[in-house]
């Protein structure tokens, strides 16, 4: 069984037979599994060696209408979520610099339905760097 499914399973063990209902015609969490595993794939970065570094850090903006559907499960989601990735990683042998995490937001700007994903890769050894003044 690969990862998308197993995520599926846990899923569906989450919210139960109300799981088809709630998300008809709306952002299904799977759709977001696939496009986050997408991103992993579209953003890692070959190191050398045969070392292929993956984002760790993956943010997940959603309309209101889909955010406050998902608001209800949205830690354990994006728990979820963040192991799924790091399935995902670790099946395609990807490294990451830390623990990968998941986070959902709400964009007011985007139409139900809609969701956009977006990473980073985010090294615990190094401080962020300050933004620069105006």
């Amino acid at each position: 069984m690969g990862v998308l499914q197993r995520f599926e399973r846990r899923l569906e063990g989450m919210v139960g037979l109300a799981f088809a209902r709630i998300f008809k015609g709306k952002v299904h969490p799977a759709e977001i599994a696939r496009a986050l595993t997408r991103e992993a794939d579209e953003q890692r970065s070959v190191l050398g060696e045969g070392r292929v570094l993956a984002p760790n850090v993956y943010v997940v903006r959603l309309g209101e209408t889909d955010y406050e559907h998902l608001a209800q499960w949205s830690e354990q989601l994006a728990g979820e979520l963040a192991d799924m990735v790091a399935e995902h990683c670790e099946s395609e042998g990807y490294q990451v610099f830390d623990k990968v995490t998941v986070r959902l937001e709400r964009d007011d700007e985007l139409p139900t339905g809609v969701f956009e994903v977006s990473s980073l890769v985010a090294d615990p050894s190094r401080p962020p760097a300050p933004s620069a003044a105006p």
